[in-house]
């Protein structure tokens, strides 16, 4: 089965790392040959490092005005001849779909489904039902399956009308990486809070900050926070930062690729989002062996139990997530149990090498 993998611009979100875990999908499955495909607009900063090592062809194009992606992607399905075409976020469907129609290709259309979008500025917030609404619109009449990454997710297209019968579950997977050897729990006197995300609105920095703040005074220990990525709200959540006296309290790092090695210096990981798919930063924390703060949404505890291998709390609760910082600073024993657990499960259910066996038999499923 040959399947050519597209991305419409890469980034640093879970999107990109799923489509890079998917190109090397045929590492696990002889039967399935990959080719993957990255439309990349010249004027995007990201690093396109991931895409040359996973062996990615790239169409480049001056701007997201320049249609010439449209003779190179055609030129491009014609000399691969796919069997397929596996496609993922909001433009991927539309990129497409457009090419079929323009040349009239009947080839099978597959969608990876990892949530509605939604604004990261309100400038954009138009946009949303716009790019929301077609994008259901292809899933329903034109994709031959869509593969979601939860069963939050599978609930939701269902909602959404979306027939039952073209959506297969698959969570996500990431690669295993042992843990690093520091342990920062045995410090008495420090405890370190890390989280990775996009910083955008729905991620739920703004209330793990104003948690920190209240937790300040109520301990002897010094808790401290990393921020670990970056994305439209990083002024705004500085200046919160500085606003609650927080400077020397709240680090922000910017992007960074060595999460391993950042998980290695944190007693605890923080997820507080006010929705999630299925988060690959959980992944991520489980991966190594981190106690796990998180929201009670979407696909969150289909990843972690509560009192298990993670603290679970309500979103946008300030106050709630501040008592449960305060828990584990106070209870070290619970925070290594929580992270020994939270380790097992994931070698259990969630490592790439589990989510590519489960991806090859979505992709074939119903093949001759």
């Amino acid at each position: 089965m040959r399947v050519i993998n597209i991305i419409w611009k890469f980034g640093t979100g879970g999107i990109a790392k799923c489509f890079l875990t998917y190109a090397t999908l045929g590492s696990a499955d002889r039967d399935i040959d990959v080719v993957s495909v990255c439309i990349d607009p010249q004027g995007c900063t990201y690093d396109r490092k991931p895409l040359f090592a996973v062996g990615a062809e790239i169409i480049s194009i001056k701007s997201g005005l320049d249609l010439s992606w449209i003779g190179k992607l055609h030129k491009l399905i014609k000399r691969v001849s796919p069997d397929v075409i596996f496609c993922h976020g909001f433009n991927g469907p539309v990129v497409v779909t457009l090419v079929k129609a323009i040349y009239g290709l009947k080839l099978p259309m597959i969608c990876s489904y990892h949530g509605l979008y939604y604004a990261p500025t309100p400038k954009k917030k138009c946009l949303e039902g716009v790019l929301n609404g077609l994008m259901l619109m292809l899933y329903k009449y034109v994709a031959k399956r869509v593969i979601v990454v939860s069963d939050y997710s599978k609930r939701e297209l269902e909602h959404r009308h979306i027939p039952t019968q073209k959506l297969v579950t698959v969570h996500n997977g990431i690669t295993d990486v042992a843990p690093r050897t520091c342990s920062p729990a045995d410090s008495a006197d420090r405890f370190r809070i890390g989280v990775v995300s996009r910083l955008d609105p729905f991620k739920g920095v703004d209330i793990l900050i104003e948690a920190l703040q209240k937790v300040q005074g109520k301990t002897d220990v010094s808790v401290t926070l990393d921020v670990v990525g970056d994305g439209p709200m990083e002024q705004q959540l500085r200046q919160k930062v500085s606003e609650l006296g927080l400077d020397q309290v709240v680090s922000f790092t910017g992007y960074q690729t060595n999460i391993p090695e950042w998980m290695g210096k944190w007693d605890m990981f923080c997820l507080p989002s006010f929705f999630e798919n299925h988060s690959i930063s959980i992944l991520e924390a489980m991966r190594g062996g981190k106690a796990i703060v998180t929201t009670r949404v979407g696909g969150n505890e289909e990843s972690v139990t509560d009192g298990k291998e993670a603290l679970i709390v309500p979103a946008r609760d300030s106050d709630a997530l501040s008592d449960t910082i305060l828990r584990l600073v106070e209870d070290k024993e619970l925070c290594r149990n929580l992270g020994k657990n939270a380790r097992r499960r994931f070698l259990g259910e969630f490592t790439e090498e589990i989510m590519k066996k489960n991806l090859s038999c979505a992709l074939k499923l119903n093949e001759e």
